[in-house]
């Protein structure tokens, strides 16, 4: 069933515009998506995505970086960014009315950034400092070398933020050679969610967005070769951190549903089995969780807890019983269909927010270049099966393949535990 909702049109300069329209909203979210991320740079690029992204609400040819925050500030919108590994964003959310404001500044962004020096040289003093609240974050930062040990030095497994040596290189020139060539309108989708008319908008982002020029560069991502390396970083800290990851699937394989499913089980949720094993029945961590984290043409499934320096090797072997109890005996029917009822009401209950109606729908389009609704999703979630659960467990949950990183007071000795 088609949802008359959801349109989709094709600018003069080849821009995809999504939209979805709410009737009942009084706000409209606005995403300008584009199909460039930390991965598409090359080592002397590194963080090149990222600084864009700090540096897009910093000036133009008609607005001064105070103009472009008055002006959002006086109509009540809100404006941000973020940089990931295969793609930035540029998000808004703002009331109905002030529509045709926010496509103004945003397309003299896109449009008319002067990436000034001055402004520069202050970002970058900025971004020092996120870089070093990174490193001093350990959860934030085992997950940086988790990455490494699984990607190597293929550019995942690389920080999106980049580096104090190359954030250092990077100047006016370099920016505004790099924005114009790669952020060319083939690689864009704007998404808009909320109460809008499509056509009308439409008519206006023509005007605003189909001015910028068609470049046509392309970029070939290497698929990424896989290391499953251990790694271990001393650092002075009450806890050890560690980060577990198994090779996972792509954002467009149809394994991606039960690999969903799989992680709920596994560690998704409080009823999930390492929640229960390890905080609940042993008390060993505050926190454990899991995440699938799916790109292009590779997946990983993560695990991330923090436990004491002496409880390392017992939580170990109980992370090894439990992935066994996956691999050796299916799950009961009425596990399956909890979690697969966890991961509907998942997607559901986002489908209450405006601003997640409209992050569906460009990560949709820019994914799979078509809108997978609601329903499409909860269909092949309930296809899933117990024995695809177990197959699927049998494939990823094998410790001795996975890549593991551990930050805390610890040695090399660590690895005796394995």
């Amino acid at each position: 069933m088609t949802d008359q909702s959801i349109h989709k049109s094709l600018l003069t300069n080849a821009i995809r515009v999504v939209t979805k329209n709410t009737p009942h909203a009084q706000t409209v979210a606005m995403g300008v998506y584009i199909n460039v991320g930390a991965r598409d740079e090359s080592n002397k690029e590194s963080g090149l995505s990222h600084f864009i992204e700090h540096m897009i609400f910093k000036g133009t040819a008609s607005r001064d970086a105070y103009q472009i925050a008055k002006e959002l500030d006086s109509i009540g919108g809100h404006a941000n960014a973020f940089t990931a590994m295969e793609y930035s964003c540029f998000v808004a959310r703002f009331y109905h009315s002030h529509l045709y404001k926010i496509i103004d500044i945003l397309s003299d962004i896109f449009l008319s950034s002067i990436f000034d020096s001055k402004e520069i040289d202050r970002e970058r003093q900025v971004v020092f400092q996120e870089i070093k609240m990174f490193e001093d974050t350990p959860d934030d930062y085992v997950n940086y070398l988790i990455g490494k040990a699984f990607f190597g030095d293929h550019p995942l497994g690389r920080s999106i933020l980049g580096t104090p040596e190359t954030i250092q290189s990077f100047d006016s020139k370099t920016i505004q050679c790099y924005f114009r060539q790669r952020y060319s309108p083939e690689k864009l989708v704007i998404a808009l969610a909320g109460k809008i008319e499509h056509h009308a908008v439409v008519d206006r982002l023509e005007k605003a967005f189909g001015r910028i020029p068609n470049r046509n560069h392309s970029i070939k991502r290497e698929r990424p070769r896989i290391y499953s390396k251990k790694s271990v970083q001393y650092r002075d800290l009450e806890q050890v951190h560690i980060g577990l990851v198994a090779e996972g699937y792509a954002l467009d394989s149809p394994e991606r549903y039960p690999f969903s499913v799989i992680n709920i089980i596994l560690g998704g949720n409080m009823s999930s089995m390492l929640f229960q094993e390890i905080r609940e029945r042993n008390g060993l961590a505050y926190s454990i969780y899991s995440s699938p984290i799916m790109f292009s043409d590779c997946g990983m499934q993560t695990i991330f807890l923090s436990i004491a320096p002496s409880k390392v090797k017992e939580t170990l072997n109980l992370l090894k019983q439990t992935f066994e109890k996956l691999i050796q005996k299916k799950i009961s029917e009425s596990t399956l269909s909890e979690a697969k009822e966890y991961a509907k009401a998942t997607i559901q209950l986002s489908e209450e927010s405006i601003h997640n109606q409209m992050i569906r729908l460009g990560q949709s389009e820019l994914f799979y270049k078509r809108y997978l609704s609601v329903e499409e999703i909860i269909e092949h979630i309930e296809y899933v099966t117990v024995s695809d659960i177990q197959q699927m467990a049998q494939e990823i949950l094998n410790i001795d393949s996975m890549a593991i990183a551990f930050l805390g007071p610890v040695d090399e000795s660590v690895m005796n535990c394995l």
